[in-house]
């Protein structure tokens, strides 16, 4: 029997073949939406366990299982687009797009290696950051990286033998609208829920957007992008507080407060010239250690019989890394959740440390060795309110090592602007040699190494913070010929922790290792108040953030505390009954007895400072 030219045999083998064709494609779609779901999870693999440079796919699988939908949904967005192309250009884009969100998973790993968090896309704007931070980047590159890339072998495989079911494919647009709009329905159902029809949804909270490594979790890093484009054009609007808002701010500051008597360090350093040395990664646990009778920071231990010494100063830096030690330690305040604050709002207004000196009378200058662009210091520090600001520009670039000036040269020449600053006087100088990967020349390894040590970057990193300390010392030195100590209180401080945040698994290498080389998980850096002719040192075990250094050091200037009670997110450390700190990822810290009130209040000031942050809430 015929129908028109074509017998029921016919019709049959074309039936088929359509068939065929339809799974073959089906098949490669299935391959490349699961392979970067899969990816998802393989980025958990890496973050959520111990150590981020090694794969443990069950971790990963096992938190973002909860999750996979959404994972998927996410994907399948991205996909959708591709029906509407024709022939193998529709599959060459899902390839490409493959490629696109494995690149972008890839730079999220090696991001949260060295912030442990992933980035917004405010870090695209911030590339003056990348300046000569190659050796940094390589650092953060593990061999098991490779697992991300294995399904691009799969789907060339699959290519390869069935490339001729991908040529004569028509344009759907059909599918695309099936594909997307099933995919926006399911990821939009809660917020669509929350938002609009203001019904309480169980999940809410996974769209809350409070952590950017949650929403990683929960949508994967591909939702998670989509997500802070989103958040950022938000962000990029004013924010205004509500009165619930302010009135939730008002009552932290009246919560916080201590009802505690003044004791004989209030004003100990009244009037004296303020400097502080902030040391980049320069931990705690090196102080007052030694490799084979050698000391790793003589210049600091001194500096230490004549001060006041927090060696529980626990880091709070969050995507800004040293910019946001910047703030802190000037202002009180805990950096923004996601992205840099000097970059996102350079110019807030702060009740901080340099001006509540310049009302005091004091020249205020922060003084960098790299240049000002790079976090946007410049801009950040000046709107902090430092009235000067040096920076590269203003050196003679005579000696590099790693990121840039070496610190030998760079102090060597903030000594002449110092002694330019009318007394009394704030200057805020922040070190950079000590900076991962630890690249010291061999002609300024003055530690004797032996053994694993020596070429463990552990080894490394006692090699450079030895010389950072070193020029310290010759700096204080210096400074001391030139008549400034006695009236001078210097302040050193460690901008965020070192080779254990950033190469923890290099120092896991080690087979023999001394107790205290290892991470502790105290995340801590040192806080050393120094004064000369200060007798009566102190070492205070009370736990602290960097966020306390602040109103810690205008107590002991003799700065009236009703100026900043009411400002500052911390506690004066010399005057409290409490000892905690909250870490940028709401670990909690403490010892002693602390009150369930006291830690939710800790936790919820990382939401707090955000919005004062966002909102200007001191400008007045």
């Amino acid at each position: 029997m015929k129908i028109g030219k074509l017998n029921l045999s016919s019709i049959k083998k074309l039936s088929t073949k359509l068939t065929k064709d339809n799974i073959i494609r089906a098949i490669f779609y299935i391959l490349i939406l699961y392979s970067i779901a899969f990816k998802g999870a393989f980025f958990l693999g890496f973050a959520e366990n111990k150590d981020p440079y090694t794969f443990n796919f069950f971790i990963g699988y096992n938190k973002a299982r909860y999750f996979f939908k959404y994972y998927l949904a996410f994907t399948a967005v991205f996909l959708s687009f591709g029906f509407l192309f024709k022939g193998i250009g529709k599959y060459i884009y899902m390839l490409v797009i493959n490629l696109f969100l494995t690149l972008l998973m890839i730079v999220d790993l090696w991001y949260f290696r060295g912030f442990l968090t992933v980035p917004s896309v405010m870090v695209v704007t911030q590339t003056a950051n990348l300046d000569n931070m190659s050796g940094t980047i390589l650092s953060l590159v593990s061999k098991y990286d490779a697992v991300f890339i294995l399904d691009f072998i799969i789907l060339f495989i699959y290519i390869f033998f069935t490339s001729r079911y991908f040529k004569k494919v028509r344009r759907s647009i059909k599918s695309f609208a099936i594909v997307f709009a099933i995919s926006v329905i399911y990821i939009g159902y809660i917020p669509f829920n929350v938002y609009i029809l203001h019904r309480e949804v169980s999940g809410s909270y996974m769209f809350s957007g409070y952590d950017p490594m949650d929403s990683a979790r929960y949508f994967s890093a591909v939702g998670y992008h989509v997500l802070d484009i989103y958040n950022v054009y938000k962000d990029s609007k004013p924010y205004k507080l509500t009165a619930e808002e302010n009135k939730e701010i008002g009552n932290f500051f009246t919560d916080k407060k201590e009802s505690l008597p003044d004791n004989k360090y209030k004003g100990v350093f009244a009037n004296k010239n303020l400097l502080v040395i902030q040391v980049e990664s320069l931990e705690n646990f090196v102080i007052n250690q030694k490799i084979d009778g050698q000391e790793i920071t003589p210049s600091l231990n001194k500096l230490i019989n004549n001060s006041i010494y927090f060696p529980n100063t626990f880091e709070q830096v969050n995507e800004g890394t040293s910019s946001d030690s910047d703030l802190m330690v000037n202002t009180s305040m805990l950096p923004l959740r996601s992205g840099s604050t000097f970059f996102k709002y350079p110019n807030t207004t702060y009740h901080s440390l340099p001006k509540l000196l310049e009302e005091m009378g004091y020249d205020t200058a922060a003084i960098h060795a790299d240049k000002g662009s790079f976090w946007n210091y410049a801009a950040g520090l000046k709107g902090i309110g430092f009235k000067k600001f040096f920076d590269y520009y203003s050196y003679q670039d005579d000696e590099q090592i790693g990121l840039g000036l070496s610190d030998g040269t760079y102090l060597r020449q903030v000594v002449p602007k110092i002694q330019s600053l009318k007394q009394p006087f704030y200057s805020f100088v922040v070190t950079l040699t000590s900076h991962g990967p630890f690249d010291l020349p061999d002609k300024y390894k003055e530690l004797k190494l032996t053994g694993e040590l020596k070429d463990n970057i552990m080894g490394s990193y006692f090699q450079s913070v030895h010389y950072t300390d070193k020029h310290i010392g010759i700096f204080l030195d210096n400074l001391d010929k030139a008549g400034l100590l006695d009236n001078t209180v210097v302040v050193v401080v460690g901008d965020h922790t070192g080779v254990h945040k950033y190469y923890d698994d290099k120092v896991n290498t080690l087979k023999n290792p001394e107790p205290w080389y290892l991470d502790n998980g105290n995340h801590t850096v040192p806080f050393i108040i120094y004064q000369k002719n200060f007798k009566e040192p102190v070492k205070s075990d009370t736990y602290g953030g960097q966020i306390d250094i602040m109103p810690t050091i205008a107590y002991v200037l003799g700065i009236d505390e009703n100026k900043y009670a009411n400002s500052a997110l911390g506690r004066n450390l010399l005057k409290t009954n409490k000892s905690f700190a909250v870490l940028t990822d709401k670990t909690f810290k403490s010892t002693g007895s602390i009150s369930s009130e006291d830690k939710d209040r800790a936790v919820k000031s990382l939401q707090l400072s955000d919005k004062m942050i966002k909102s200007n809430y001191f400008k007045k």
